[in-house]
């Protein structure tokens, strides 16, 4: 039988590394104007990305609605109803960022407007998997942007 301290020492450990993933992903990493395009997703499962062939990552883009500036503006929005804090919104380009609530993991979310969609990519900062958070998150965002 597995004794309380191995138990313990177990948790403790789960707890340090997860802490640990989270600090080194504080940081924003700010794109310069030159390089706002969406890239692919890494091979992991912790991304959706609405050019991707892969069925794991793969995810529709938003539809424009009405005028160009209506649908990114009503994203935008959408975005902080969601509890995304923008850091770069320049009518074309947004990264927005999502902060979970206990070990302050961060996740990026990008959309680039195009002449007949807005593509768009989320992504969690470290670990492998998400749990399909990226996924409910784009799903919500688009729930609110239609």
């Amino acid at each position: 039988m597995i004794s309380i301290k191995i138990i313990i020492a177990i948790l403790f450990l789960i707890v340090l590394y997860l802490a640990s993933l989270s600090f080194i992903t504080r940081n924003d990493q700010i794109k310069p104007e030159t390089d706002r395009q969406l890239t692919p997703c890494p091979d992991k499962p912790n991304c959706v990305f609405s050019q991707s062939d892969k069925k794991t990552h793969a995810i529709e883009a938003f539809h424009l609605l009405n005028k160009k500036s209506e649908s990114w503006e009503k994203l935008i929005s959408a975005i902080k109803q969601t509890g995304g804090k923008v850091l770069i919104n320049d009518g074309h380009y947004c990264h927005a960022v999502f902060t979970s609530t206990i070990f302050r993991f961060k996740d990026d979310f990008e959309a680039v407007l195009n002449n007949e969609k807005i593509d768009i990519r989320s992504a969690s900062r470290a670990g492998r998997s998400d749990l399909g958070q990226n996924r409910k998150r784009v799903k919500k965002i688009r729930a609110l942007y239609e």
